[in-house]
């Protein structure tokens, strides 16, 4: 459809092909006939009966408009479908220059699909699963035509998994019958039986009963089989010098897969207590699979992830009771952990030391009291004794001259010091002094002097609020000496 906004004069048309049509709505043949309102609503259109491929190309409309001298010109190309040639693959050969390859091999493949209007896509399948990251393909023209050719091609490292499968080059044109070519070429993968990770362990087997031990193998080509029991070698397709074990002829599964069969006619307990050694060879290599059977049930749980995953990767078998012991050993160390840390932050049994020697610590930069070093040993817990705050001395003299009222309070606390014989009732006295005030709800904070107790002036001083001073906590533990001389010396007296 050619169109403008004025009404025409006349309406040409050049197609490839065939001859230059005036047309108007009065004029068709069997090639082609006029579409469209007509030359007074400004449009040239046609209708193109029987398409061939000579008609692909440019077509041209001549428009004459009767307000202008000059003619107005439109083009459009018309693309004729022309199906392609089916596509080419073309594989480069093995390491032995045919068409086998090994494992690790590079394979490069291309595929060519030539002469299509317009040019094909093409994608890569291996199997039904397509391959990505392709480079970017080829395009070539003909100039004669307009035929198209496209190329495309592939490197890929082949592996054991690759073995069997189809590499397939398939075209999408819609001048295909379905719209798609293909071309396709399997691939023979030579590689030796293939290892497994550990020992295979089959269950479920049952005393006095028939029971089969099955292996599957993957391997190209087809392997041969030899199983080994207690040291005896029995063939594919033979029996056991007993009579009791057959190996069967392995069974082809597809892709390379091979199961090897072995079939004890009677299973006895000693069966249960053998390892089962598989051989399986061909001119690539060999393997050894290793298999146990049991007569329990196979494993769930976290037993069969210890086994899967533990064993797998280290090399470590683990029977079903040695699985639950380590798992009961791994609660119980979190559990340990766990009470630990409790006793850590709240300062429980060989923790509480620690939470008191903070306290103590806690003293001014002038303290001149001796603090006896704490033992951070655990230990059972001694006989508390009495602990209290005591005042910082700036001055061993007391001034003589006082307010009444605190002489009277000194006098009226004032101790005897035949009373205070050794260090243990110097520090009772002292919680009896501050018992009282706690008493009268003040705190009164007690002067201490560590003199000798056999002193015959030892008296404590109680001061009162006003006389603010630093003070530290004091705890001391007499030892077997201190107590053995106070011992002595009250006998003495």
């Amino acid at each position: 459809m050619c169109r403008v906004a004025v009404p025409l004069q006349y309406c040409r048309v050049e197609i490839p092909g065939l001859q230059t049509f005036n047309l108007n709505r009065g004029i068709s043949n069997s090639y082609v006939s006029y579409y469209g309102e007509g030359l007074d609503a400004g449009q040239c259109g046609f209708t193109l009966h029987g398409v061939k491929d000579q008609n692909n190309g440019e077509i041209k409309c001549t428009l004459g408009i009767i307000s202008e001298a000059q003619e107005s010109i439109g083009t459009m190309s018309l693309i004729v479908a022309n199906a392609p040639k089916p596509p080419e693959l073309e594989l480069s050969r093995g390491t032995d220059q045919l068409n086998v390859y090994k494992v690790d091999d590079t394979l490069e493949a291309s595929c060519t699909v030539r002469d299509g209007r317009p040019v094909a896509n093409i994608t890569w399948f291996l199997d039904d699963e397509p391959i990505d990251e392709l480079p970017m393909p080829a395009i070539l023209e003909l100039a004669k035509e307009h035929l198209l050719t496209k190329v495309q091609n592939l490197t890929r490292k082949l592996r054991a998994s690759d073995n069997g499968k189809f590499l397939r080059c398939v075209a999408y044109h819609p001048a295909y019958p379905g719209q798609v070519g293909e071309s396709k070429r399997r691939l023979d993968i030579k590689y030796a039986p293939l290892p497994q990770r550990q020992t295979i362990e089959a269950y479920d087997y049952g005393i006095g009963k028939t029971g089969e031990i099955n292996v599957t193998v993957e391997a190209n080509p087809r392997p041969s089989f030899e199983w080994t029991v207690d040291g005896q070698r029995i063939r594919e397709g033979s029996h056991d010098n007993t009579g009791i074990m057959e190996a069967e002829f392995a069974r082809e599964l597809g892709n390379g897969r091979y199961l090897a069969v072995l079939r004890i006619a009677r299973i006895g307990k000693q069966d249960t207590e053998k390892v089962y050694i598989l051989k399986a060879y061909n001119d690539q290599g060999s393997q050894e699979y290793r298999v146990k059977i049991s007569t329990n049930s196979e494993p769930k749980g976290i037993t069969k992830f210890f086994k899967q995953h533990v064993y797998g990767v280290y090399g470590y078998e683990f029977g079903a009771d040695s699985i639950i012991a380590i798992v009961v050993a791994i609660l119980f160390i979190i559990l340990v952990i766990s009470i630990l840390i409790f006793a850590k932050i709240t300062g429980r049994w060989c923790f509480s030391g620690q939470r008191d020697s903070r306290y103590i610590a806690e003293s001014s930069d002038t303290e001149s009291a001796d603090v006896r070093p704490k033992e951070k040993k655990c230990r059972l817990p001694s006989i508390q004794l009495t602990s209290a705050f005591f005042r910082k001395k700036f001055d061993k003299s007391v001034p003589e001259q006082r307010d009444n009222q605190d002489q009277d309070e000194a006098d009226a606390d004032t101790i005897p010091a035949e009373e205070l014989t050794n260090t243990d009732q110097v520090l009772t006295t002292v919680e009896k002094v501050n018992e009282k005030e706690v008493k009268d709800k003040n705190l009164v904070y007690a002067e201490l002097d560590l003199v000798s107790p056999n002193s015959p002036n030892l008296k404590p001083v109680v001061k009162g609020n006003d006389d603010k001073t630093e003070y530290a906590e004091i705890v001391y533990t007499p030892s077997k000496e201190d107590e053995k001389e106070g011992k002595e010396e009250k006998n003495k007296k």
